[in-house]
């Protein structure tokens, strides 16, 4: 989505649900073929981990689970939502040499979780109960000193201190007064937005916070989660993968029924009425809601300001393709954006692209001459697989560009791992059929009767195109800032040359250095913004407190405010 968004007016395209209000959340919301198990299982005891691309509903989920136990009275778990997005803030205490990096980090996620306390004592209007550590206000303030990295302002005071114990203390006594037995943790936005270290100090927290009366549930990404050395997914925590694969039988009734809840009737008609292309959109997605709303969202608009009960709907064969090319090219760039949030692997990601590509070609070249219930859609990738190849290919199902369907045996002629190619590159590089004169229903039917059975098998040299595989994957690492003399490898400490202790660059100082113009916002929200306001970058807006500079500019109000906010604290996790 390219246009800045009309907030007000356009609400029904908001794609995170942490940023829906809770009425429009449950109206639109749309059941997905594994809800009712997957709610459960958060409603319940014990450590959960759902994993799943970029936009997939992971946070839908979270927060469904989460209005469902408060609004439940004979529920006997107390949900607490919290959302770990600006944890890259403090990301830069690790890399300023701070010995207490550690602590603090561990400190701001006790307190998140103290502040989504909080607020389930709200939404129960249940009065905090005098007898807590802590009130509201001293706990926003801390979060709030953290976040800017005012560790000075903290330190004086002695009181503050925060320790799991102490936390499971204030949990028991509110469970015991509202008639419950277990508190379920709600923990969003984890192993994502956190750096490398913070990831690793967050899963040492995960294990410790488990226990009787606290149950966990965290939400994280394939190809980037770190785990600590003693965290084991199956053993420490069930895994549950909750991506809406494309491929399954129920998949175009699911993505049909979020448009027809998210869109006026009319509109949802007009789409209808050319059930191939629809089908294709949908398909395009590739079993991501976010990616098929902003598609939408190009195919319609008002006839006029004073009539808002009637709609223009464009929604051809060219206007379709524009929209899927948008998409697939805004999921594409998250992923080389890659090379910023994770600099080390920039040769990786560059790599990676290259990669990308060969597989396309590779499917395609497949496909030519083939008839419609031939068609490949995957590739095989000969078993077992380089760690760096493994490490692209982890990156790619963060972004939700390559979906895998697991290993089959071939017998003699080896093992193979299967990949699922994104519909989207699929339909806009001709994979289908090997040629762009197509039909649209020729297209959707291939998609929706392809067989498993029929791909490309490769090896992962092929792909590459070398056998010297060091020569490809090189770790861009930073050289000594003293003498400038590159580092021996990725866990040195000192400089092999001048012996002084090396220090790697802040991630988070990086990226929020970007000027404004980076985020989704028109050119003349840009310049009104700047024109108005001392605001220039993204950290301007993060250092904004309480959005008041923000709100001191004309067109701005609070809501508007709030959401521009939401989009830089978005852009850096």
């Amino acid at each position: 989505m390219t246009n800045d968004i009309d907030f007000e007016e356009e609400n029904i395209f908001i794609e995170q649900a942490e940023y829906i209000d809770e009425t429009a959340f449950l109206k639109w919301s749309t059941e997905q073929p594994d809800e009712n198990t997957i709610i459960r299982k958060l409603s319940q005891g014990g450590a959960k981990l759902i994993t799943g691309p970029r936009g997939c509903g992971k946070t839908t989920l979270m927060l469904k689970t989460f209005h469902k136990l408060r609004a439940d009275s004979k529920a006997t778990s107390l949900p607490i939502y919290v959302n770990f997005k600006t944890s890259l803030q403090l990301e830069p205490l690790y890399k300023e040499g701070n010995v207490n990096a550690i602590f603090w980090f561990k400190q701001w996620l006790l307190f998140k979780v103290y502040q989504g306390l909080f607020h389930i004592l709200k939404e129960v209007k249940k009065t905090p109960l005098s007898a807590l550590k802590f009130d509201k206000e001293f706990i926003d303030r801390v979060i709030n000193q953290l976040e800017l990295g005012r560790i000075n302002k903290l330190i004086d005071e002695e009181d503050y201190l925060l320790t799991i114990s102490s936390l499971e203390e204030d949990i028991k006594k509110v469970l015991l007064s509202l008639g419950k037995t277990r508190c379920v943790l709600l923990l969003d936005d984890a192993a994502h937005a956190f750096s490398p270290e913070q990831q690793r100090d967050f899963f040492d927290f995960f294990r410790q916070i488990k226990s009787r009366i606290i149950s966990p549930k965290a939400a994280i990404y394939p190809g980037v989660t770190i785990y600590s050395a003693s965290f084991h997914v199956g053993h420490d925590a069930e895994e549950i993968d909750v991506w809406i694969k494309p491929d399954s039988p129920n998949y175009l009734d699911f993505m049909f029924e979020v448009l027809e809840r998210r869109l006026p009737n009319e509109v949802y008609k007009a789409l209808l009425a050319n059930e191939p292309l629809l089908q294709l959109v949908c398909y395009a997605a590739f079993g991501i809601p976010r990616a098929l709303l902003n598609m939408t969202r190009s195919f319609y608009k008002k006839k006029s300001a004073s009539n808002t009960g009637e709609f223009e709907v464009n929604f051809s064969r060219a206007r379709a393709s524009q929209a899927i090319k948008s998409s697939f090219d805004n999921t594409f760039s998250v992923y080389s954006s890659l090379r910023i949030q994770l600099p080390i692997y920039e040769h990786f990601i560059l790599i990676g692209e290259q990669l990308f590509n060969a597989m396309i070609n590779k499917a395609k070249e497949y496909n030519k001459n083939n008839d419609v219930n031939t068609q490949s859609i995957s590739i095989g990738i000969k078993y077992p697989l380089p760690a760096e190849m493994l490490k692209v290919l982890g990156f790619f199902q963060y972004v939700g560009i390559l979906l895998p369907k697991g290993k089959i045996n071939m017998g003699n002629a080896g093992i193979y791992e299967i990949y699922v190619i994104h519909y989207a590159a699929l339909i806009l590089r001709n994979v289908l059929f090997g040629k762009s004169a197509v039909s649209t229903t020729d297209l959707s039917k291939a998609l929706r009767e392809y067989s498993p059975r029929h791909y490309p098998k490769i090896t992962a040299n092929s792909l590459i195109g070398t056998d010297d595989l060091l020569s490809v994957f090189k770790l861009a690492l930073p050289p000594c800032q003293q003498c400038g003399t590159p580092r021996i490898n990725e866990h040195a400490k000192f400089c092999a040359n001048c012996g002084v202790i090396l220090k790697t660059g802040s991630i988070f100082g990086e990226i929020v250095k970007h000027d404004i113009e980076k985020l989704r916002l028109t050119k003349t929200r840009v310049q009104t913004i700047k024109k108005n306001s001392h605001i220039r970058t993204i950290k301007d807006i993060l250092m904004d407190h309480e959005n008041r500079e923000l709100r001191g500019i004309p067109g701005i109000g609070d809501i508007r405010a709030k959401r521009i906010r939401s989009l830089a604290e978005e852009y850096i996790s």
